[in-house]
């Protein structure tokens, strides 16, 4: 059917909000997006793949919050 819940940061979901596809619930329990983002890759090697790298990359640029 579609529902569910989740607890997703606002920057992510706020074009969904807006296009009424979702809708935000229990707003009072939300510690807000105040949250760090981490991304960790333990791989082999002393060298990053370049995808990986290129997806790192991504994240710096597009989960950037302030």
């Amino acid at each position: 059917s579609g529902a569910g819940i989740a607890r997703l940061a606002r920057w992510h979901v706020e074009a969904d909000i807006a296009a009424g596809r979702l809708l935000p619930l229990l707003e009072e329990f939300n510690p807000g997006d105040e949250e760090l983002t981490h991304a960790v890759y333990v791989g082999q090697g002393k060298h990053l793949p370049a995808r990986v790298r290129a997806f790192l990359d991504f994240l710096v640029e597009t989960v950037r919050l302030t």
